[in-house]
């Protein structure tokens, strides 16, 4: 299928083959004939970020835009400064040939009165952020009387930067009769029902599944330990050369202090954070559109509505909170049919994230291993003389200077000369990789072999248990502040109802069992003593018959208060009453 396929005046057609597009994209494909008739039907269409949904409405809006009339006829919602831009500047090369038609982006971080003073020569279509659209509605400086159709591009987004109220003020601003377009890559429950509250009986578009991972991205998860997360960064962007990528964290300080850590270890990066200018934003922007910057850092909000075509990789350095936004956030990469690598930095103890993130989202990580120093200084070498191997135009200039410059290599071996290039070129990464080790977290190991890999041990038995709610952590915790040792000392702990056994290093164990002794966990003594280390730890069974105590009387079964409270029953609980039917 053609676009000369689907229906769309010439003049738009004019323009779609002038930006160079061929084929439409399958939700272009199904949106565009269903919304051009002339009364066009309400729509709810859901698809990946990055698989042209701006044009997928963009077109049939302006089909239906009458030039002669200068009132606003669609209202396009956003929920950032930067897809709002985004959105006015791709309807403006879509309405190139038709000249008659006004594109007006409105939103905050600019001076309203331009803005106002835009809307006063006349406007048929407006993008907005719904911040910025109420200020201009309070002012009366826009009537939304003539509205025939109403686009929200990313609903979710604007919902989850607290835009509700501002939502339903605007929604309620616009004629019941204009038709309501939903449009976006996810539909968590808060967005279904503003679809339901306002939306009538719609044509559902739906291309791929919800909250669906795009096909063309493969998604990469690499095991960290926390403390080396940062080291992990620097060796996946240093193991690929020609990474142009984005970078996401969790808050505003993370993105500036990790922007700055690249900058300072030679990597081109910038920082893209909500305290940022929108003159800061934009010059951060060109930057990194023009690739004079590697890598962008970003966070969730920032990045909302950065189209650029062309990033190869995108790095989860915290993984969001909810799986919808990994869909959101690895739709960057891949966009207009190209592939992407999507990677994720996770510690053990987010793995259950990671496996939540592959059932909502339909997708399955592909386990790495970080990269040695020596895999990633091999592939700069590599790729640094395929880049040499690739030059096949020599500028005019320097073959001008090499008669001159050729008796100072005179006698070098072309392997001699290559070497120095490679040295000259790759120096620092070479020292930066010099003395670095292999960073990948310990493999999980059975209980047998993390026992031989223990070495010669001394078990400590301790006169609390489980009835105590004793944890692992609690003995390890009381170890290492006792006796000044690490966790790293203590091998395996086995908790049973009244009592428990630990393992210390050899050498430490009559440090511990001294430091143990007098010491007590919830005011129970610990009653620390050596036992036997030969006898099979994790077989022995708890207490002697009748449940009686080491040394003392048989101790009532009661479980005990915490903070005077008693304990809750059927597991945990809220408090919260259940939801009223609706």
């Amino acid at each position: 299928m053609t676009f000369n396929e689907l229906g769309l005046p010439s003049a738009l057609l004019r323009a779609v083959e002038g930006l160079g597009f061929d084929e439409p994209m399958p939700i272009q494909a199904e949106a565009i004939p269903a919304l051009l008739p002339e009364n066009p039907p309400d729509c709810v269409a859901l698809a990946a970020t990055g698989t042209g949904k701006t044009c997928a409405y963009g077109l049939p809006l302006l089909a239906h835009t009458q030039a002669e009339a200068a009132q606003v006829q669609s209202l396009i919602l956003a929920p950032t400064r930067e897809l709002c831009l985004q959105i006015g500047e791709e309807l403006a090369r879509f309405a190139k040939h038709l000249p008659e038609i006004k594109v007006v982006a409105c939103y905050g971080g600019a001076p309203i009165g331009q803005q106002i003073l835009k809307l006063q020569r006349g406007a048929q279509v407006v993008v907005a952020t719904p911040g910025r659209l109420c200020d201009l509605i309070r002012r009366e400086a826009i009537s939304l009387e003539s509205v025939k159709i109403c686009v929200l591009d990313e609903a979710d987004e604007m919902l989850n930067l607290g835009f509700r109220d501002e939502l339903t003020f605007i929604l309620d601003a616009t004629p019941e009769a204009a038709a309501m377009w939903l449009f976006s890559a996810t539909m968590p429950p808060e967005v279904e029902k503003i679809a339901q509250t306002y939306i009538s009986d719609p044509l559902e578009i739906t291309v791929g599944t919800r909250n669906e991972a795009q096909a063309n991205i493969v998604h990469h998860a690499y095991a960290v330990a926390e403390h080396n997360r940062y080291n992990a960064l620097r060796r996946v962007i240093d193991f690929v050369p020609e990474m142009y990528g984005l970078v996401f964290c969790r808050t505003r300080v993370d993105t500036q202090k990790l922007s700055e850590s690249l900058m300072h270890d030679g990597v081109y990066a910038e920082a893209l954070h909500g305290d940022l200018s929108q003159a800061q934003r934009d010059a951060v922007m060109r930057k990194f559109r023009e690739k004079a910057v590697r890598i962008l850092v970003a966070t969730d909000v920032a990045a909302r509505g950065l189209d650029v075509d062309d990033i190869t990789h995108v790095i989860h350095y915290h993984l969001p909170d909810e799986p919808a936004v990994y869909t959101h956030r690895s739709g960057r990469t891949a966009r207009a049919g190209k592939s992407g690598v999507s990677i994720t930095l996770v510690t053990q103890r987010e793995k259950s994230r990671l496996r939540l993130i592959e059932r909502i989202c339909g997708m399955r990580f592909e386990q790495r291993s970080i990269p040695t120093a020596d895999e990633v200084r091999q592939k700069h070498v590599f790729w640094l003389a395929e880049q040499v191997h690739q030059v096949t135009e020599i500028n005019p200039a320097i073959q001008e200077l090499l008669p001159a410059v050729a008796p100072m290599i005179n006698g070098l071996t072309p392997e001699d000369l290559l070497a120095r290039v490679l040295q000259l070129r790759l120096s620092g990464l070479m020292e930066a990789y010099e003395d670095a080790g292999d960073i990948n977290p310990a493999m999980s190991l059975s209980r047998e072999e993390r026992d031989a890999a223990f070495g010669e041990r001394q078990r400590i038995m301790i006169r609390v248990g489980r009835l105590d709610r004793l944890k692992e952590g609690a003995v390890v915790r009381l170890a290492c502040e006792r006796a000044g040792i690490k966790a790293t000392d203590i091998g395996a702990i086995d908790i049973k109802r009244e009592f428990a056994f630990f393992d210390v290093r050899a050498e430490y164990g009559r440090r511990v069992l001294s430091a143990l002794t007098g010491a007590e966990f919830d005011g129970r003594p610990l009653e620390p003593k050596l036992v036997d280390p030969s006898e099979d730890l994790h077989a022995k069974k708890g207490g002697k018959k009748g449940g009686k105590r080491f040394g003392g009387a048989k101790k009532p079964f009661v479980t005990k208060r915490r903070n005077g409270k008693p304990p809750r029953k059927g597991g945990a609980s809220t408090g919260r009453g259940k939801r009223e039917a609706k």
